[in-house]
């Protein structure tokens, strides 16, 4: 795959590109138009997302504590407005908060998800006209943060649909806008499965924004040509930047990170040989400066926190149950130890396995270095996790944290809340549940076709890899293939099976665009192939 053909084969000499469909016409787009659709699909788009939420004509929808909600609220020095000063175990979402807590226990790291919260707790605590309390702390609610959020993703909606009109006849604007913006936002319209994170005191928030930002930079590259300079710098530019705020949100969504500085490396712009690599290159540089402190800050803080967790997580809900008794020895685990297997830590803290506190508590970093390194020598494991991962991309409802929000109140008491396969502490059910879901064939689909399109568009002749709009979007398919895969190898791997369809929910998103993605390429090319033959 070389630079110049990524995502774009197109030469200064060649005919703008058309998204599917859409009649011709023989002027370009103006600047003040394309500023005006630019405009108008920010608005929808943050109109749609905040009806979506319920933020504005309805009741809120988020995402309840899973008991993570304080590593993200304490950097802003947020309590909870509950009686029990938690909002994890409440059944509800609790949407209410009070500023001048302790802080954070131990050093935060620093994520896009925090910055983003603590820029909005400044905002708006001072434009709140809601008095004090007597212990002289101010209101917060997350609906706030959610609204934030939504302007940030109508933001990178309407800068990418300015960029990608660039060049293209009037006439096409339309056809274009819904190639690019459509396949992102869509799923965040139709399902409430991942806009309701933007709710919550949890920082998935910020991995999904960034997605969306990449991908929406993505698809402007791929329907704009390297002479449309402003324009690709402007994709690059959100494809750079989607990638800094997902990856330093959560370790778990660094693939994304790296999928948009290998895309920014071969992204080129301008026409003159040597120069036309310089910007992509530059972006990805920039990038990788601007997240490497904070990513490795946040592995580290990972590391402080869960390492015995994780290690423990990894092995006995993961590789001994995909493995059987013959992974105990090399593992370092005593053999009667693979009676536990499948048990989730917080089962009862690893007290049922024998010799827990000499094989794993004493030992996670070596632990988990052993599980790796056999999980590499065994790549029918590998793949047995990895298929794990991806069926669990089918279930990003995660019905196990409730949506319904606790409103602008003080919560008390407790919603029951049924239990379900996903939250299971024992990986048997999940195991039995995920292996008859409905579809399972869906997720390794769209990652192969996706993968395979993307490979095609580099190995088959020019002439027979179809329109520059097929090329470029089955490669921004591959990417975001490449994307989702990612973030469920890191997944099964970091943590094993557990809350395993919370920890490949972002991967979920990125297969949906993906399959997206694929139709907007197959419709282009259908209509190449009908514009050609009449």
């Amino acid at each position: 795959m070389t630079a110049d053909t990524v995502v774009d084969e197109r030469s200064p000499g060649t005919a703008p590109p058309s998204a599917p469909g859409g009649p011709s016409a023989t002027r370009p787009i103006g600047t003040p138009l394309r500023v005006a659709l630019g405009v108008l699909v920010a608005v929808l788009v943050g109109g749609g997302l905040l009806l979506r939420l319920g933020l504005v004509g309805g009741d809120a929808i988020g995402v309840a504590d899973n008991g993570d909600a304080v590593r993200l609220a304490c950097v802003a020095d947020l309590v909870p407005d509950a009686t029990d000063g938690t909002s994890a175990g409440h059944g509800v979402v609790v949407t209410e908060y009070r500023t001048g807590g302790p802080g954070c226990a131990r050093e935060a790291p620093t994520t896009s998800a925090g910055l983003i919260l603590r820029a909005t707790v400044a905002v708006t605590t001072a434009l709140d006209g809601t008095p004090p309390a007597p212990d002289g702390s101010t209101r917060f609610s997350l609906e706030w943060l959610a609204a934030a959020y939504v302007g940030l993703f109508a933001l990178g909606a309407g800068l990418a649909a300015f960029a990608a009109t660039a060049g293209h006849r009037a006439g096409r604007g339309v056809p274009v806008v819904l190639a690019v913006i459509g396949p992102p936002l869509l799923p965040l319209l139709v399902a409430p499965w991942w806009t309701r994170f933007l709710v919550a005191s949890l920082s998935e928030a910020g991995g999904l924004l960034g997605l969306a930002w990449m991908a929406w930079g993505l698809l402007a590259v791929a329907l704009t040509r390297p002479a449309h300079r402003s324009a690709r710098l402007l994709a690059l530019g959100l494809i750079a930047a989607g990638g800094v705020v997902a990856a330093t949100a959560k370790p778990g969504f660094l693939p994304v990170g790296l999928a948009a500085v290998a895309a920014c490396a071969v992204v080129t712009v301008g026409t003159r040989p040597v120069r036309r690599h310089a910007p992509g290159l530059c972006a990805a540089a920039l990038a990788v400066a601007i997240a490497a402190a904070p990513v490795m800050s946040g592995l580290r803080a990972q590391d402080e926190a869960y390492d015995v967790v994780n290690a423990h997580n990894l092995a006995f809900t993961a590789v001994l149950p995909e493995s059987g008794p013959a992974a105990t020895a090399p593992l370092g685990l005593r053999p009667e130890a693979f009676a536990q297997a499948g048990q989730h830590f917080y089962l009862d803290g690893g007290r049922s396995v024998p010799g827990w506190d000499q094989t794993v508590g004493a030992r996670p970093e070596e632990l988990r270095t052993a599980a790796r390194l056999w999980v590499a020598e065994h790549p029918l494991v590998l793949a047995r996790m990895v298929h794990r991962g991806l069926l669990a991309t089918l279930r990003p409802q995660i019905p196990y944290l409730a949506s319904e929000t606790g409103g602008p109140r003080r919560v008390d008491g407790t919603v029951p809340r049924p239990a379900y396969p996903e939250g299971s502490q024992v990986m048997g059910p999940m195991f039995v549940y995920l292996d008859g879901l409905p579809g399972r064939w869906v997720p390794p689909t769209v990652l192969a076709l996706a993968l395979l399109a993307s490979l095609l568009t580099v190995v088959l002749p020019r002439r027979a890899r179809g329109s520059p709009v097929t090329v470029g979007t089955a490669r921004v398919a591959g990417v975001l293939a490449a994307t989702a895969l990612g973030v469920v190898v890191l997944a099964v791997l970091g943590d094993g099976y557990c809350e395993l369809a919370k920890h490949v929910w972002l991967g979920s998103y990125a297969l949906v665009v993906t399959g997206l993605t694929l139709v907007v390429a197959a419709v282009s090319a259908v209509a190449a192939r009908r514009a050609a033959g009449s």
